[in-house]
């Protein structure tokens, strides 16, 4: 709870661990909710809580993750009385809505193993199963409204609405989203921080968010994104254009890569439906056989499409190659010309294991941790990421013919010693017969690309140091 009652703000803890009971929250105070291991925390502000308290929730959300020694990609969700996602109301066991009469029948459990049912995207039905909301992030289809603003000397600077959908690397923006939700209007401020702008810049975006939300009254939902950590949601809300991320520059006049450079893109879609196109290191081992690639060099502009590769994908590469204002010639996987390997650097192993996304069994990833005294297999939803990857734990990526256990350089004993045991009852114990499949054991930092082709857009020096330290240690 985040209160001033007694002269000066202070922080207290309401209840251990989940689930939480609704009554819990008093409508004259602000709370954190905290789901760290998951990388989001919550901010839920009471309606009536004093202008001191709602200002200060976000800071205190931000000093929270810092005591706590999360990863600076936690994302940090500021939800008002009666403007709760789906995602937060599953932590209460009590849960009800205005004018809902029962809540939900049972509390979330975790067994030796969570088993998730991944329950496959169908936006006509979003509205109607709560549980595909939670699981792809999705409030809505995105067909709401959308304004776009760049922080910009301290300021909100808008955003030409023509270029609605590109992110640079060096800026930082804030997105306004509009939708209905029955007969009432609900907003959602996303804060887009990219991984090369300035500490003057972090700040002002977060201080123009607090400004936005008290300028609507504190309505919307805040969500705050690092670069490279887009919500499925976000991503939807470009009118069917992919979201496209340059690595660095900004949108300014002149900010944008020089013409002469070469560039690649790693385009693919989400589980949800939504693409995104990011802008990679140009060389050959970033190929991927499941997703489609953008190559622009002085010379010549190339589009991969790998074996299994979506049509979608091939379609929002298209859009990436107008954006780049380029002509460009099609290439598959095994045909390229010496002039695509060599505008690359020259050939280099790459990801070439088939992707199950769009059958039955997609690719699962699961997170091996004791930190609460015994070891707990939890599974991350949704589409994973490289940063889901837990440096102090063991993960377990589960391709469907093959099993990763990736070390953590900070796993402990416990953890490195029991994990391959849960792998191999994980395999021999699956009703679909795949007892003694391959178990392979890679430590972090000495990846294959057998691995790190099913995380888009990896980045071989995340752990070096810091990230947002190694960024800004560069200006």
């Amino acid at each position: 709870m985040i209160s001033d009652a007694s002269g000066s703000m202070k922080t207290s803890v309401v209840a251990q661990s989940s689930p939480f009971k609704q009554e819990m929250l008093s409508l004259e105070e602000c709370y954190i909710l905290d789901n760290g291991v998951d990388k989001n925390v919550f901010v839920w502000k009471g309606p009536n809580a004093n202008t001191s308290e709602r200002r200060a929730a976000m800071k205190s959300a931000e000093q929270f993750i810092k005591e706590k020694n999360y990863s600076n990609k936690t994302q940090i969700q500021v939800l008002p009385a009666g403007g709760e996602t789906t995602l937060f109301k599953q932590f209460f066991s009590n849960w009800k809505d205005k004018d809902q009469t029962t809540g939900p029948t049972k509390a979330y459990t975790i067994g030796k193993i969570a088993q998730v049912e991944q329950i496959p995207f169908d936006a006509s039905c979003l509205h109607n199963n709560k549980a595909m909301a939670a699981q792809h992030n999705m409030v809505d289809d995105g067909s709401g409204k959308v304004q776009i603003w760049r922080v910009e000397g301290g300021d909100r600077v808008p955003v030409e609405p023509s270029t609605y959908g590109q992110f640079f690397g060096g800026d930082c923006y804030l997105i306004l989203y509009s939708y209905k939700q029955g007969s009432r209007e609900q907003h959602i401020i996303y804060t887009w921080q990219g991984l090369k702008c300035t500490q003057d810049e972090l700040a002002a975006s977060a201080f123009l968010t607090v400004q936005l939300d008290d300028s609507m009254g504190g309505a919307p939902v805040q969500v705050r994104v690092t670069e490279g950590q887009e919500p499925p949601h976000l991503m939807s809300l470009f009118k069917g254009k992919p979201m496209i991320i340059h690595s660095g520059g900004t949108s300014r006049k002149d900010g944008q890569t020089k013409a002469g450079s070469t560039r690649l893109f790693h385009i693919r879609q989400s589980s949800s439906r939504a693409t995104r196109a990011v802008e990679v290191e140009p060389c050959a081992s970033k190929l991927n056989t499941n997703d489609v690639f953008v190559l622009s060099s002085p010379d010549c502009v190339f589009v991969w499409k790998g074996a299994g590769a979506s049509e979608e994908e091939m379609v929002a590469a298209k859009y990436v190659v107008s954006v780049l204002e380029k002509k460009s010639t099609d290439v598959t996987e095994g045909k390229e010309p010496a002039g695509f390997w060599s505008a690359l650097g020259g050939k280099k192993e790459y990801q070439t294991s088939p992707s199950l996304r769009n059958m039955v069994k997609p690719p699962r990833l699961f997170g091996c941790s004791n930190k609460t005294g015994r070891l707990v297999v939890e599974e991350v939803p949704g589409d994973f990421n490289q940063t889901d990857l837990a440096t102090d734990d063991v993960m377990l990526l589960d391709t469907w013919d093959q099993i990763f256990l990736w070390i953590g350089n900070e796993a402990n004993e416990v953890e490195k010693t029991e994990s391959p045991k849960i792998a191999k009852d994980y395999v021999d114990s699956d009703p679909s017969g795949r007892r003694g499949l391959p178990i392979a054991t890679i430590k972090q930092g000495a990846e294959p690309p057998t691995f790190t082709g099913w995380f888009q857009a990896w980045d071989p020096k995340m752990w070096d140091t810091d990230p947002m330290e190694r960024i800004r240690s560069s200006f």
